[in-house]
Formats: structure tokens, sequence, C-alpha cells
């Protein structure tokens, strides 16, 4: 989930959320791939990020861990 977060923080901007992660943005877009699969969302939806993000801030607010 901190990928997918830090990727929207980013406004999806791949590479500045890889710099941030650390990581290579093949990585992070692997990553996103295999988070959408596992939340059964497909990522280049609006209606799905819209829920994906509402959910991970819901969970922020509830201090949930990441």
């Amino acid at each position: 989930m901190v990928s997918a977060r830090t990727w929207m923080e980013r406004d999806r901007r791949t590479e500045t959320a890889a710099a941030a992660l650390h990581i290579h943005p093949n990585t992070l877009a692997h990553r996103l791939r295999r988070f959408g699969a596992l939340a059964d969302r497909d990522l280049t939806s609006t209606g799905a990020l819209a829920e994906v993000w509402l959910a991970i801030q819901a969970a922020g607010a509830l201090g949930l861990p990441d």
C-alpha cells in the first residue's frame, strides 16, 4: 500500500514516486500492477483510483498500519 499511496500523493508521477521510494520506475510499475490485482481494482480507471485513494485516506485517518 505504501507504493500506491506514494504514487498517488505524487499525482501518479511514476518517476517522482519511484525516486521517493528509492526504487526503479519499473519496480514501481510492477508493484502497482500487483497492488491492483490484489485489490481487484484497475488503477487506470478513474473510479477505481478514487476508491483506492479514499480507502488509503480512511486507513490513515483510522491509524491503520501501511
